[in-house]
């Protein structure tokens, strides 16, 4: 191993020594000027990607693997693409779109097991760790390598990952994944950067509502005005965001939803609106919402049921229970039960579709973007593109509800610093020699550099330049700082596979959807560069100033439980618990729907209780749920410790 590190620490000098270099591609039309030429050392010398080198090295062609995908995984391609080149040019890796793949319908273990018996692994996973891998020793091991050849992701993970991560798998010590990707919001932001201008900062994102993200609902304006007709517009939000740059909290919860009764009467409503009214689209039907969406139900049941009850929990699994100060499963709780049996007569009553439970996420996704579902809820939000593109009347606008985060039942877990997808290599596909040449590439997306380049582009591509000493989009592509700086949706940012700055919005980087490094640039994002806290105001920055997070960030512990090991799932350590969650997406989550679908109270009773009687013979018991808490009382006591200490 030691004549392996010092050939690619070698290696890597090579790479990274630079004297300028010429972009692959660059965007029609676009006049690359002569890049600065200086020696350097490495990422952090440089003011530019275009300052390095290109690589001379093996050409490594990547496929990825989503472990946490159902099928139905974007594949927006760029078609002026100014990153992926820049990156084959500095590391000789490209991402294989075309091949890359996730779980297609299966559950992570029986897409593994195909994989397995096909010797098919691809080079790249995220989202895929578990005990199978590890134990038949398909993973690279990374904890000798990332402190020398991806430095600022280790540094970064040590400083601000939780103890799940740093610790190593299971606690081993031993370090089998990275950090993908960070978040560009602003409680992330002011933790990894604590002197930073968070007024000037809140033109990108708001500090964490108090029920934490996407805690919005995006409703029609138009079925909206005629439900409240005082409710404001999508153009009067952006009017007002123009005139005076931010929102009072009154002007944020316009319409008044402050309970769970008040929300269940908010969808009675609209059903009553759009019958009253014989609101068609293109003479098709308008629902007020979809309880599914061609995917599983967890934007239903851990987004939407939270939000309405005010619990923090996100999840429907293991948890930990405060009344008992123990581990509970959310499912057997009847405040949960009786949610799913609300939307069940949402189902029944008309307010959701019957259809809406078999239909695909392509075709969940017309229908939204259509308003034939006026309301997204969770992560599943309607592409506003889509509308304007159409010519629509009417917008979709974020409606809140100002209903209190109750922490008498669960206690929310949550990273300061929001980061997501884990990212491991591959053994079988990925030669030991060739390891540095991807960990510096991983690395250098954490560097200045690195956020610069999925922000900006490189110098080289001719997109920008520089104004009194700042960086501005050139005038010939307004549509980039339309985009990228006011928030305007008119796509550049997929045109150019730049980072887009939105907080529920991530890079496309061909497919899978994949970002590596801050999400928009971090401190480099367009918005914050121009610094939009001064000078006029453009009608997209109300997307991101209509927040509640100004008036109410969420309420932390008293210790650090934001750190804490994972409480709700255990797949990795718990026999019982892996079990179920190998079948928890195929098996589980069908019955939870056939509950959404019951035509009677007796039906509805008869699939809830063969959806337990499922988790339960897939080895999810009472006796597994308490190896669960054992383990976290003896092996993560540190962690427990906090969940105990409560508020």
């Amino acid at each position: 191993m030691k004549q392996f590190l010092k050939f690619t620490a070698l290696l890597m000098a090579l790479a990274l020594t630079a004297c300028g270099g010429q972009a692959a591609t660059q965007a029609p039309a676009a006049q690359a000027p002569a890049p600065t030429t200086r020696p350097v050392l490495s990422a952090d010398e440089v003011e530019d990607s275009s300052d390095l080198l290109d690589w001379t090295g093996k050409q490594l062609t990547l496929r990825v693997w989503n472990g946490h995908g159902t099928g139905d995984a974007l594949r927006n391609k760029s078609s002026n693409d100014v990153v992926s080149p820049e990156i084959k040019r500095l590391f000789g890796i490209t991402l294989d779109a075309d091949n890359s793949f996730d779980n297609g319908g299966q559950d992570l273990a029986s897409k593994l097991a195909v994989l397995a018996a096909t010797n098919d692994f691809p080079e790249i996973g995220y989202n895929i760790i578990n005990d199978d891998l590890i134990a038949g020793d398909k993973l690279y091991e990374l904890t000798e390598l990332l402190p020398q050849y991806a430095p600022h992701i280790y540094e970064f993970m040590q400083k601000y990952s939780s103890r799940t991560l740093t610790k190593g798998y299971n606690g081993s010590g031993k370090l089998y994944s990275v950090y993908m990707n960070v978040g560009n919001d602003a409680d992330s932001i002011r933790t990894i950067y604590p002197d930073v201008d968070l007024e000037r900062y809140s033109n990108i994102g708001a500090p964490t509502d108090t029920m934490g993200s996407l805690t919005y609902i995006s409703v029609r304006d138009d079925i909206l005005k005629l439900m409240y007709p005082n409710a404001k517009s999508q153009q009067e939000i952006e009017d007002l965001y123009v005139k005076n740059g931010s929102f009072t909290r009154e002007e944020v919860y316009d319409i008044p939803l402050k309970s769970r009764q008040d929300v269940i009467d908010f969808f009675y409503l609209m059903k009553k609106t759009i019958d009253d009214n014989n609101i068609t689209e293109d003479g098709k039907p308008v629902y007020p919402l979809a309880v599914a969406q061609g995917q599983d139900n967890w934007a239903l049941m851990a987004w939407l049921r939270n939000q309405m009850d005010g619990k923090a929990s996100f999840n429907y699994f293991t948890y930990y229970d405060v009344p008992t100060k123990s581990i509970q499963l959310g499912f057997k709780q009847d405040w949960f039960k009786e949610d799913v049996r609300l939307f069940n007569q949402f189902v029944r009553d008309g307010i959701a579709p019957e259809a809406c439970l078999i239909e695909n996420n392509e075709i969940f996704n017309n229908k939204l973007n259509n308003g034939e579902y006026a309301t997204g809820y969770a992560y599943v939000q309607p592409d506003l593109s889509k509308q304007v593109a159409a010519g629509k009347t009417w917008q979709f606008r974020k409606v809140y509800f100002d209903i209190p985060q109750d922490t008498t039942a669960t206690i929310p877990q949550r990273n300061e610093v929001k980061g997501w997808d884990q990212l491991s290599i591959f053994k079988d596909k990925v030669a030991e020699e060739d390891l540095p040449q991807i960990l510096a590439w991983l690395d250098f997306m954490y560097t200045e550099a690195g956020q610069k380049l999925v922000a900006w582009g490189p110098r080289s591509a001719g997109l920008w330049e520089e104004v009194d000493g700042v960086r501005r989009f050139k005038p010939e592509y307004k549509e980039l700082e339309d985009n990228l700086v006011y928030n305007n949706e008119n796509g550049a940012n997929v045109t150019y596979n730049l980072a887009s700055t939105r907080l529920d919005y991530t890079r496309p980087l061909n497919y899978p959807t994949m970002y590596v490094g801050f999400q928009g640039g971090g401190l480099w994002a367009p918005r914050f560069v121009y610094d939009l806290s001064t000078g006029e105001r453009d009608p997209g920055g109300a997307n991101i100033a209509f927040n509640t997070g100004v008036f109410a960030s969420q309420k932390l512990p008293k210790d650090v439980i934001v750190t804490s090991a994972d409480i709700w799932s255990f797949t990795n350590e718990v026999e019982g618990a892996k079990r179920f969650w190998d079948v928890r997406a195929t098996g589980f989550e069908p019955l939870l729907t056939r509950c959404l679908a019951a035509q009677s109270d007796a039906e509805f009773e008869a699939a809830y209780q063969a959806m337990i009687d499922f988790a339960e013979q897939n080895g999810l018991t009472d006796e597994a749920v308490k190896e669960c808490q054992t383990l976290m009382e003896t092996k993560y006591a540190e962690d427990w410790a906090t969940y105990l200490a409560g508020y």
